[in-house]
């Protein structure tokens, strides 16, 4: 159990966990010489529980008071300590705001200084003390009086602390692996050594983690937990972790970031959240206002983009943007408390609800909407709630990650909620860096049904309106399935920077995912490059079809080693210039593959160029090939080699990354 105190300065908080635990946090000479606690101080004792009870002593001078924040993210009870000679002072109102804001979980008043004050003197702290708290969450909180010199009622304070301890269930080590960096400093002989408050997850001896927002890679030498040597620890534990890297000896390791499991490193700049504005703030806040932001153990001055309104009055609560200086890492639930620029008072706070927020049309009805899904607490209720107002799906890792869902808890969720996965990666589309790239589409049932209705209608369509030709190419039937459907075209083009502007390819790639799965079903037809229904025949009129049959024939013979037009038209006895004119419009209606300007296939070939590229990268230890191999493979010459490839790039059949080439809809 983690227990902090809170409180005016020269309250006697410093005192208290002196007398409870026999330590001194007073551990910086400054202190020592001004009798004055300026940074946090911890101290460990055994009151006979499993785990060392652990103190969190914070400054209480108003000077002080982002120190006081970078302790208490993780708290399993706050000693609100007041004078009895002074009553309530300005600090303990404000550190007993900051407690509520940040969600403390209990709190117990610890009245010291019994001794010198007087019966009224401590008669009125006592009223003072519970009128403060009536208006909070903590009404009705224990109180303990105490004398620190003497001990007195410290013996009742410690009984109440063991027994709480006995009831304070361990924190979940669900989620990945989180710790809020309050302190770091260098042992000799082990290197760089941080400690802080894990808020989720567990650890162990040889994991990889990395240090956020830095990005930095290191490994865990060695663990502390609540001040014992372990091979592993867990959420709810003050940890100090021993940490190496090789691109640690030229990085500033300290208070404000955070060691976290890779996988939901994920710097916030922008951050959509639920706050409230104290009752006691002399007046409303505006829109972009600027203020200062601390969560975890950061402190970082923000503009504050208010979503609802334009300005927020003392005691509101709303929808907010933290619109932050400098990067983050901050997940769902995090709480977090605002500070004025000139940290001289607390002025709200909240908590997050999206830490990957757009910066285009935040303030919409449908990103409102978005938000009332995902400040669902449940991660499956809030899903399933975001994907009933998402029109293009939910981008699924992105919301796994901003829950910080470990594997086990992802895999459940998959199977909870109903849902039609798309797997983004290597699609025609697909983005290539990024948070928006290489993901994973989740769509409700109902909209993936509606997709590829859509498809099909459009592709009715199409055969209705040209029954001369085969049928549209993917590409082209995926963007008009994208604007048949309206609420989603409509998405798809607002917005041209930020989140706005994934989403025509995000369109694009829902659109291609249900004609591929369509195409599987048989209920559309793979005809060259075309696509078709299965009930559709182009008809030609009487003497194109007559010259197309004759083209074929040679082209047939050929294979994918077709003659170029010239050769036809002197085969044919056709004039060339002729010849390709026709040749062009049979490839506009899909009749035969133009691979280049001088040279077309019969549609039928396609099927042999994608079979060789699709060997190609089966054979391939990362599932891609180059030209010089397809070349070899199919023993054409390397123009047309070239020629090939390229055009299977346009077709969506292969994907170019560099040199190499892979199937889309590969791994």
């Amino acid at each position: 159990m983690i227990v902090a105190t809170a409180g005016h300065v020269d309250h006697g908080k410093t005192s208290l966990v002196r007398a409870l635990t026999g330590v001194d946090t007073d551990r910086l000479e400054e202190e020592k010489r001004r009798g004055l606690t300026i940074d946090l101080g911890f101290a460990y004792a055994d009151f006979g529980g499993p785990e060392l009870m652990g103190f969190v002593d914070v400054p209480g001078h108003e000077r002080f008071v982002r120190n006081m924040l970078a302790g208490i993210s993780a708290i399993d009870l706050a000693l609100l300590v007041v004078a009895a000679d002074d009553g309530p002072m300005p600090q303990t109102r404000e550190h007993l705001a900051i407690l509520e804001l940040l969600g403390a979980r209990r709190l117990a008043v610890v009245l010291t200084k019994i001794g010198p004050a007087s019966s009224e003197q401590k008669a009125q702290a006592i009223a003072a003390i519970d009128t403060l708290l009536q208006t909070s969450r903590f009404a009705g909180a224990l109180r303990f009086e105490v004398e620190t010199p003497q001990n007195i009622g410290i013996e009742r304070l410690h009984d109440y602390l063991v027994a709480l301890a006995q009831q304070t269930a361990a924190s979940a080590s669900d989620g990945e692996f989180r710790l809020a960096i309050d302190r770091s400093f260098s042992v000799s002989g082990a290197g760089l050594v941080v400690t802080g408050a894990a808020l989720s997850g567990k650890l162990a001896i040889g994991d990889s983690l990395t240090v956020s927002p830095l990005g930095i890679a290191v490994r865990v030498r060695g663990i502390h937990a609540n001040n014992r040597a372990t091979e592993m620890a867990y959420a709810g534990q003050r940890c100090a972790v021993n940490i190496v890297g090789s691109d640690l000896r030229d990085a500033d390791i300290g208070r404000g970031q955070w060691l976290l499991s890779p996988g939901v490193h994920a710097p916030a700049i922008r951050i959509d959240a639920r706050m409230s504005l104290l009752a006691d703030h002399p007046r409303p806040i505006a829109h972009l206002a600027p203020v200062q932001v601390h969560i975890g153990s950061a402190a970082v001055n923000a503009r504050l983009a208010l979503l609802q309104a334009h300005q927020m009055q003392p005691g509101e609560s709303g929808l907010a943007q933290l619109v932050l200086e400098q990067p983050v890492a901050a997940l769902f639930g995090d709480r977090f408390v605002l500070r004025d620029p000139a940290a001289q008072r607390t002025i709200g706070g909240g908590s997050v609800v999206d830490a990957f927020a757009p910066d285009r049309g935040r303030r919409s009805q449908a990103r409102l909407d978005e938000l009332d899904a995902l400040s669902i607490e449940a991660p499956g209720d809030a899903l399933a709630a975001l994907l009933a107002c998402s029109p293009l799906g939910v981008d699924l890792e992105r919301f796994e990650r901003l829950r910080n869902l470990n594997a086990a808890q992802r895999l459940a969720l998959r199977k909870t909620v109903p849902l039609r996965l798309i797997d983004t990666r290597h699609q025609p589309g697909a983005g290539t860096s990024g948070l928006d790239a290489d993901r994973s589409i989740a769509l409700s049932p109902p909209l993936w049904q509606a997709w590829c209705d859509a498809v099909l209608a459009v592709l009715a369509s199409a055969h209705a309106d040209h029954p001369d030709q085969i049928g549209p190419i993917a590409s082209t039937l995926a963007r008009m399935a994208s604007v048949a459907l309206p609420a989603m075209a409509g998405e798809a083009r607002k917005g041209e920077s930020g989140r706005g502007r994934v989403q025509p390819r995000r369109a694009q790639m829902i659109a291609h995912a249900a004609i591929r799965t369509l195409i599987d079903e048989k209920r559309v037809i793979r005809d060259g490059v075309s696509l078709r229904l299965p009930d559709h025949r182009a008809v030609l009129p009487p003497a194109e079809q007559a010259l197309l049959d004759t083209l074929m024939a040679p082209l047939r013979a050929a294979g994918i080693r077709p003659p170029i037009v010239g050769e036809l038209a002197a085969l044919l006895g056709r004039e060339r210039a002729e010849l390709l004119t026709f040749m062009r419009d049979m490839a506009r209606r899909g009749h035969l593959l133009p691979i280049a300007p001088n040279r077309f296939f019969a549609p039928e070939s396609l099927g042999e160029l994608a079979a060789i590229a699709s060997g190609l990268a089966e054979a391939s230890a990362d599932g891609s090939f180059d030209a010089a191999s397809y070349r070899d493979a199919s023993g054409l010459g390397r123009n047309l080699t070239i020629e090939v490839l390229e055009f299977l790039d346009r077709s969506g059949i292969t994907r170019r990354l560099g040199e190499r080439r892979r199937m889309t809809g590969s791994d």
